[in-house]
């Protein structure tokens, strides 16, 4: 019966993977059904039916348990068992469709007045700012700062970075342009993204430090070479993890070493109000998102982030364009010396208002004294 029950519930997630492609969702949904921690469907129902989930499609279809009942006792357990409010609604949705998949009816609707789920609680999390992202850089290794660059600059997922190929990055453009496939993206849909020339310094040194990358020289020997998964995903590792793919064993280990270095100086070590750090990955994303908005409006920033939103089927602008406008935002993104930075731009904003209030001023003068303006 053990081996029935796996071959059914791989079958499923077969079907998930086939979907969506994803090696997180698939994860995910294996835990809703049986995890270590013993609060999985299959694990529910042997510790309160003394029964499989192969035994109960097949009595529910006979009309011994209700469907909808059960599920709500489920969310019961699971909240009980201390899970948020987000994860049980995914474990909930998970496992709809796995009693889908083995025969059974289950209708939206009668889920919606039936199944309560408990309410997601928003806590307010602490923006990252150029002061934070620049500590971390001084007291990180130059892999990772490589990393925080990269991802603070270009709004990019970890998922997609740990994924990228040197043939993805065009150092020939200004900015630096970073091409995604729609294989590696989250929402399957190829984009466009760039990188600041302080990130694109930072990413010529990694190359040439751990792939021999010259950038006077021919480098397409390395156009397939996977950027930041090469080192880090050791035979050992993989050997220890043969059903992982190496991008998501790379991203666990990234994620792994920015929680170490930041363990190091409890300062940087703070937590949210909902149990997430302040550093992390995601938070790069956040960051990037919010200042390109702030400084070039919101379809922009969601463009270069990968957001489908509602106007996305009518923004367009060619790539010179965009070159164009990142450029005006790149001061905005630049990490070390941001200071600096910052007072310049306030000086020219400053002159550039002088220079129009100038320049108005003049052309109020002539037309008071009836003096033909020039056209230049």
């Amino acid at each position: 019966m053990q081996q029935l029950l796996e071959q059914n519930a791989q079958a499923f997630l077969d079907s998930v993977f086939i979907m969506s492609h994803s090696y997180s969702t698939v994860s995910s949904y294996r835990l809703a059904i049986s995890n270590k921690n013993n609060t999985g469907f299959r694990d529910f129902l042997k510790q309160r039916y003394s029964i499989n989930e192969i035994e109960f499609a097949e009595q529910t279809k006979q009309e011994k348990y209700d469907i909808y009942n059960v599920l709500r006792d489920y969310v019961i357990f699971l909240d009980k068992n201390n899970y948020k409010p987000k994860t049980i609604t995914s474990r909930l949705a998970a496992i709809k469709g796995y009693l889908r998949f083995l025969g059974l009816k289950i209708y939206t609707e009668d889920c919606k007045h039936i199944i309560r789920v408990p309410k997601n609680i928003q806590e307010p999390e602490t923006a990252l700012t150029k002061e934070i992202i620049l500590r971390v850089l001084r007291n990180a290794p130059p892999r990772l700062q490589t990393v925080i660059l990269v991802l603070s600059s270009s709004g990019m997922r970890i998922g997609e970075l740990v994924q990228l190929k040197l043939s993805d990055i065009d150092f020939a453009t200004t900015p630096t342009t970073i091409r995604l496939p729609a294989k590696i993206t989250k929402t399957r849909t190829a984009r466009e993204t760039f990188i600041t020339t302080e990130a694109t310094n930072s990413l010529k040194d990694y190359l040439s430090r751990f792939l021999k990358w010259d950038e006077k020289k021919n480098n397409s020997h390395l156009d397939d070479v996977i950027i930041f998964g090469r080192d880090l995903t050791s035979k050992r590792i993989l050997k220890e993890n043969p059903k992982q793919p190496p991008y998501l064993i790379a991203e666990g280990l990234l994620m792994r070493q920015l929680k170490y270095y930041l363990e190091k100086i409890p300062d940087l070590n703070k937590i949210n109000l909902n149990g997430i750090r302040v550093i992390h990955f995601h938070a790069l994303r956040k960051f990037f998102r919010t200042t390109v908005g702030n400084a070039s409006g919101r379809d922009f920033a969601e463009a270069l982030i990968g957001h489908k939103f509602y106007m996305s089927t009518y923004y367009q602008m060619n790539n010179e364009k965009k070159r164009e406008m990142y450029l005006q935002v790149e001061p905005h993104l630049t990490i070390s010396d941001f200071e600096t930075v910052e007072k310049n731009i306030k000086k020219l904003s400053e002159k550039n208002s002088q220079l129009e209030e100038k320049f108005n001023d003049l052309l109020q003068y002539l037309r008071t004294n009836k003096i033909e303006v020039p056209t230049f």
